[in-house]
């Protein structure tokens, strides 16, 4: 059990920083204010997701959101804190971290779903368009987020990257056959 405290820990400290930045956008500025932070590439935009990244599922039905927005997120946590403690047992910190961060990031944006029906997101990244050396790179805006997304997404790569080093891994049976010669 006091292996798997750190990443309790960092659960917590995700949480708590995500929370606390939301409640700060919600209190200090109007939906859809912006609050320039690196001009032309970072502001802080306090908007409201109803819906899923990308705002995807904004426009079902209550009882439909109910299910997938509250219930189900519900379900995949407990689902991730298995495979958390099972990483754990396994001393496999790296997908520790990543399950650790992904809990964290879903109960951030649990707890709004639950308590405000929505999702406060306010990172706005963008490029407002600029021409360099005759080459002209046109404007572009990412999708509002939060901490709990940042989170999520960090960890997705995370995962991703594991995936991918663990298929470059010998297998065991290679690894025997190779020093055996058969």
């Amino acid at each position: 059990m006091k292996k798997v405290i750190p990443y309790l820990l960092l659960i917590g400290f995700i949480v708590i920083f995500d929370q606390v930045t939301k409640y700060f956008v919600v209190e200090n500025m109007r939906l859809y204010e912006r609050l320039p932070i690196i001009d032309g590439f970072l502001n802080f935009t306090f908007a409201k997701n109803t819906g899923a990244a990308f705002s995807f599922g904004d426009s079902y039905s209550d009882t439909v959101r109910l299910v997938i927005f509250k219930i189900l997120p519900v379900g995949v946590c407990i689902w991730i804190f298995k495979m958390l403690f099972e990483s754990v047992r396994a001393s496999e910190k790296f997908l520790a971290v990543a399950y650790s961060l992904i809990l964290g990031g879903a109960i951030g944006n649990l707890i709004d779903r639950i308590r405000l029906d929505y999702v406060v997101d306010f990172i706005s990244v963008y490029h407002r368009g600029v021409d360099a050396f005759g080459i002209r790179l046109d404007e572009w805006y990412f999708a509002i987020f939060n901490i709990a997304d940042s989170a999520v997404s960090i960890a997705g790569a995370m995962l991703v990257l594991d995936f991918i080093l663990r298929k470059k891994q010998p297998k065991n049976d290679e690894l025997i056959s190779e020093h055996t010669g058969s």
